[in-house]
């Protein structure tokens, strides 16, 4: 393991690399390039098929770069143009009890090491606005069957355990950790899923903590009063299906 004095001046040297290594032509994954030579004759099924079955092809640990979750595909192919195909991103879908979420991913190779891998993907975050970490989760997250005209619906095999945990509100479970795949949210009026969603960039992942819910609802209350709508109440936190949490908000 590198010394700590070691490891800063690694990542200060990637820094000074940076400027050249961003311009070089980057070599674009076989069935990325496929799912985007659909993408670009409109053939949007086709190419979340190719792509869907290329992350179904990748190692399970492999990292993807996660760069939003969007209920509208259109915000989520906006999002991918804007990181451009030299940077290996692409599409997959998922459905939670009948709703689609689309999250834009990269398959760019980059470090495990997470100050490292946010020096290698500056660039990528500055192109779309990233401020914060850029997170990564293991492929097997977003493995699945391919896509078909009808809804995607992905049925969990759930212990008696986790089946008694859904049932309860989030903040209930002590000194337990578990991990988020999705959000559900519901009851939202005067302010867009996806901007909600995106505001939730960071809590996505695994070894989550309850008391990060707590900073979750008092995101979605934030982004509330910049909209100038005060009168609203973002109930508790609670798992609807494995990893997948609901945030129910009612606007007065």
């Amino acid at each position: 393991m590198l010394s700590k004095p070691l490891h800063i001046h690694l990542i200060g040297l990637l820094c000074l690399c940076m400027p050249f290594t961003a311009t070089a032509e980057r070599s674009v994954l076989p069935w990325v390039d496929a799912g985007w030579s659909e993408l670009q004759n409109d053939n949007t099924t086709a190419a979340l098929n190719v792509w869907q079955q290329g992350t179904n092809n990748l190692p399970d640990k492999q990292l993807l770069g996660f760069l939003g979750a969007y209920s509208s595909l259109d915000n989520a192919i906006d999002t991918i143009k804007r990181a451009g195909q030299n940077e290996n991103v692409f599409i997959v879908r998922n459905s939670a009890k009948g709703k689609l979420y689309y999250y834009a991913l990269t398959a760019q190779a980059f470090a495990k090491d997470m100050a490292i891998r946010q020096v290698e993907m500056s660039v990528l975050k500055e192109r779309l606005g990233i401020h914060g970490k850029l997170l990564a989760n293991e492929a097997r997250k977003f493995k699945q069957g391919y896509i078909t005209s009808e809804p995607l619906l992905v049925h969990n095999k759930t212990s008696k355990k986790v089946a008694e945990k859904k049932q309860q509100p989030i903040l209930a479970v002590a000194d337990e950790s578990f991990t988020i795949n999705s959000f559900e949210v519901k009851g939202n009026k005067r302010v867009s899923t996806d901007t909600i969603l995106l505001s939730l960039r960071d809590y996505y992942g695994s070894e989550k903590s309850p008391s990060e819910f707590k900073n979750i609802r008092r995101q979605i209350m934030d982004i509330y009063n910049m909209e100038r709508v005060y009168n609203v109440k973002i109930n508790t936190p609670r798992f609807i299906e494995e990893d997948t949490v609901l945030i129910s908000i009612t606007e007065m």
